[in-house]
């Protein structure tokens, strides 16, 4: 297919989930590997629902992810304005046109008169589907009418007369889908606030801007009946449709904040490398073809292929993303691993002194292996706060210190003074470690563990000596002595 031109047209009603990421993702990719154009459009007209600063935010999570559009919202392009909120003349001047060519019509009832007829559908144990019996359209109602229907108070929308006949929609996913005309109603494309329901202008934003390929989420699916009936009355001509399968948990529930954070912006505010989620949401769903698992966002798009899109459901399986992480963690330079621990750092409230390159790299050397960067603050971050503001994990206390009589306590009183004497770097730290051990016959875990524990408040820190070096020698003796007051409190 030639001049492919996709879209993605989130709603800025919260935070990018990562199903938004995967359809921005896939038609970045669709579009650039044909040589097409990337369209980024914002469907605001849920207003009830809408959050304006969720507009930024969206954007600042596809360019963290490396998705960048060619035409839309914050750039210029032949269709703009790129958002919907911005385009209702065009919308009033479609709808307008509708209601000249008797293809829909003005509706006024109450949501208490909708509901009753709800309910009498109900209790005759149909499906409620919202038909105009007199189908004439002579007898439709006119401007006039649904002016004076406002002055009276009550609710004035649109509908589509629908032709009711019996839908397909081609699917380059899940095939031939067809909604048989029993199953459908006359649906509103104006609200009573004036407003554009979804449904009409997605269709009429994705004729001007000249969209031919319609990428989304499967929830979608059963919506298109609707988008087709809106391109017969309006003339518009049909673009391929590939619906992409559901997000589960792996409980086999469709993928919600139950199950964890869901967003992106969580996921960087975790610690993942953006590398790292666009490598894991390109394979919910997808696959290459082979066994390949690694890849970048330039080699995806070179491998990107519609029909590589499977029907079942894909799993979000939060251990694999994990995996992949320090996997990729592992595979980075240090200069790559410095910036995005820079970037961690500025979502994040930490100890850490974020504009000290040099600590950060030695930070970063010093916490080799972590899985994603919140592990590092979890390791080392109590050696860049207060001596007072950290906890002692009582489980390490009692192993560590209170054991066998104190014995930990013992040994912090016994080598206080010697660390006081010493000359503060790793190497020297260390090498006093080993020499006290071999001359009191000692393993160096009955040093190093009560030393640890005093100064971090727990048994797991970077090496000793980085650890120490870290805080300093002033440091170091300033929380042994506040363990040593502790003991008599517990």
């Amino acid at each position: 297919m030639k001049n492919i031109r996709t879209r993605f047209a989130p709603s800025p009603t919260g935070s990018l989930h990562v199903g938004g990421a995967r359809t921005a993702l896939f038609n970045y990719a669709l579009a650039k590997q044909a040589g097409g154009t990337f369209i980024l459009r914002i469907e605001d007209t849920d207003r009830a629902r809408h959050q304006e600063d969720a507009v930024a935010k969206i954007i600042e999570d596809l360019r963290w992810l490396g998705i960048e559009w060619d035409e839309g919202i914050e750039k210029s392009g032949p269709a703009g304005p790129y958002r919907q909120s911005e385009r209702l003349n065009v919308y009033q001047e479609r709808i307008q046109t509708l209601l000249d060519e008797h293809k829909a019509y003005y509706a006024f009832e109450s949501a208490d008169e909708l509901d009753a007829q709800r309910k009498e559908a109900e209790k005759n144990k149909q499906n409620f589907l919202y038909r105009r019996e007199n189908r004439d359209p002579s007898d439709f109602p006119s401007h006039e009418d649904a002016d004076q229907a406002r002055r009276n108070g009550k609710p004035v929308v649109v509908r589509l007369l629908n032709p009711l006949h019996d839908v397909t929609i081609t699917d380059e996913i899940f095939g031939d889908v067809t909604i048989p005309a029993d199953q459908q109603d006359d649906f509103i494309i104006q609200k009573a606030d004036g407003w554009p329901t979804y449904h009409l202008a997605n269709v009429v934003d994705d004729a001007a801007m000249g969209v031919n390929f319609i990428l989304r989420g499967q929830e979608f699916l059963g919506q298109s009946w609707r988008h087709k009936l809106l391109r017969e009355a309006f003339g518009y001509d049909e673009p391929k449709y590939a619906h992409l399968p559901l997000i589960m948990d792996m409980q086999g529930r469709k993928l919600s904040k139950r199950d964890g954070d869901v967003e992106v912006d969580s996921f960087r505010r975790a610690g993942y490398l953006p590398e790292t989620m666009v490598n894991f949401i390109a394979l919910l769903g997808w696959n290459p073809g082979d066994d390949r698992e690694t890849f970048s966002l330039s080699q995806f798009v070179e491998l990107f292929d519609v029909s590589r899109v499977g029907k079942s459901n894909a799993k979000f399986d939060r251990a694999k993303l994990l995996a992949f992480n320090t996997a990729a963690v592992a595979a980075a330079s240090e200069d790559r691993l410095l910036a995005g621990f820079r970037d961690f750092l500025a979502r994040n409230e930490t100890p850490f002194p974020a504009n000290d390159d040099e600590t950060l790299r030695r930070v970063l050397r010093a916490c080799a292996g972590f899985r994603i960067y919140a592990d590092i603050v979890d390791k080392c971050g109590v050696l860049f706060g207060p001596d007072d503001a950290f906890d002692y994990d009582e489980k390490a206390v009692q192993k560590v210190l209170a054991k066998n009589n104190s014995e930990g306590y013992a040994m912090l009183e016994a080598i206080k003074p010697e660390l006081a004497n010493l000359d503060w770097t790793a190497e020297a730290i260390e090498t006093w470690m080993h020499t006290y051990c071999e001359k009191h016959e000692l393993g160096m875990g009955k040093i190093a563990q009560p030393i640890r524990v005093a100064v971090t408040g727990k048994a797991v820190s970077p090496g000793l000596g980085e650890t120490l070096t870290f805080l300093g020698k002033e440091k170091t003796l300033a929380r042994i002595d506040r363990c040593l007051v502790l003991r008599s409190s517990r």
